[in-house]
């Protein structure tokens, strides 16, 4: 099995390789799923992050979200820990830590419910997620874990299996282009 370093590093590359189209009609797809998905429908609140480098776009998932009524909270990194904050419009994000859009907003919201969307690099079959090896989802989730959880992936992210650690927080789904995972009981 490749470990998590050799995945991420492949599959980055591999991603960086798709075309600007080929992200939007990817993205629209998997983000049609998820605006469908109960887990969106059922949410007062809406945790999502900002798309960055060729990783699926969640603007469709947003203006939905917002026609809906629901609250959005998009991530901000503050001294070494991920905290999500309210946006009312797209005009409330600024370039931030890593060059990621980030809330201009005050507004910090921390609730046990609503749906958390969730990046990453790698997924395998059964919703195991490699993310970029900063630990910040598995740190946040682990201090919220009644959230319902979505990654967002291309299917060229998708792996059979992957190597997981006792800290991991992993996804009950995973949406890409073409289907949809779902986590097994462990």
């Amino acid at each position: 099995m490749k470990s998590k370093k050799q995945l991420r590093q492949e599959i980055i590359s591999q991603r960086l390789q798709l075309s600007a189209t080929e992200i939007l009609e990817k993205s629209k797809q998997i983000q049609q799923k998820v605006c469908h998905h109960p887990s969106f429908l059922n949410a007062p609140i809406v945790y999502t992050y900002i798309d960055y480098r060729h990783e699926v776009s969640t603007r469709l998932i947003i203006e939905t979200a917002w026609k809906l009524n629901k609250i959005i909270a998009v991530p901000k990194i503050i001294e070494g820990e991920m905290k999500f904050y309210q946006i009312h419009t797209f005009d409330d994000l600024a370039t931030g830590t890593f060059g990621i859009l980030e809330p201009v907003t005050n507004e910090c919201i921390s609730n046990n419910e609503g749906l958390m969307i969730m990046p990453g690099v790698v997924f395998d079959i059964n919703c195991h997620r490699i993310g970029y090896g900063k630990g910040f989802y598995d740190r946040y989730l682990n201090r919220y874990p009644t959230l319902d959880k979505i990654a967002l992936a291309f299917d060229l992210q998708i792996v059979d299996q992957i190597e997981t650690e006792s800290h991991d927080v992993n996804p009950q789904f995973v949406i890409t282009e073409s289907q949809i995972y779902y986590k097994k009981k462990e």
